[in-house]
C-alpha cells in the first residue's frame, strides 16, 4: 500500500499528455447514428468525440445511442450525430496535470475527458482506463 502511495504522490505533477490517448477516432457531427455506432463497434470504444474543422463540438456515447435514439424510437439511420450529443462537454488541455484532471473526473462524476488545445482543437482524450493503468483510481 505504501508503495501505491508513493507512486501516486510522484506521479501528481505528469501532464496529460504524456497518457492521453492521442490517436482518437472521432465521428462529424452531420453522420448518422448509424455511422457513428458502426465506427464504436469497428474501434471498440464507448463515445466519439464530435469534430467538425479539427474542432471539439461534442461527445456522443453508447447512453447517449441508447436514451435518445432507441429508447425514444428514432431511426438511427436518419438521425444526425449532432441531434443527440452533448454539446457542453468538459475538457482538460495537455498540459493539466493528472491530479487536476483526476479532481474534475471525480467532481463531475466523468469516465472519459477530452484534451483540447488552446485553439479548441482535439488533441486527444483521457480515460479513467488510461489513469487506472497509471496507478490512479477515479
Amino acid at each position: 500500500m505504501e508503495n501505491s502511495r508513493i507512486s501516486r504522490i510522484t506521479t501528481t505533477g505528469v501532464k496529460i499528455r504524456e497518457l492521453m490517448t492521442k490517436n482518437v477516432v472521432a465521428i462529424g457531427p452531420e453522420r448518422s447514428v448509424s455511422e457513428a455506432v458502426k465506427k464504436m463497434v469497428e474501434r471498440n470504444v464507448e463515445c466519439l468525440p464530435i469534430v467538425q474543422f479539427g474542432e471539439l463540438k461534442g461527445l456522443i456515447t453508447f447512453r447517449d445511442i441508447i436514451e435518445k435514439v432507441v429508447y425514444a424510437k428514432r431511426a438511427p439511420g436518419k438521425t444526425k450525430v449532432k441531434d443527440v450529443m452533448a454539446k457542453k462537454t468538459i475538457t482538460c488541455g495537455p498540459d493539466s496535470t493528472i491530479i487536476e484532471v483526476v479532481k474534475l473526473m471525480k467532481n463531475k462524476r466523468l469516465r472519459r475527458i477530452p484534451v483540447v488545445n488552446q485553439e479548441g482543437r482535439l488533441v486527444g482524450i483521457v480515460t479513467d482506463f488510461d489513469l487506472a493503468i497509471f496507478g490512479w483510481e477515479i
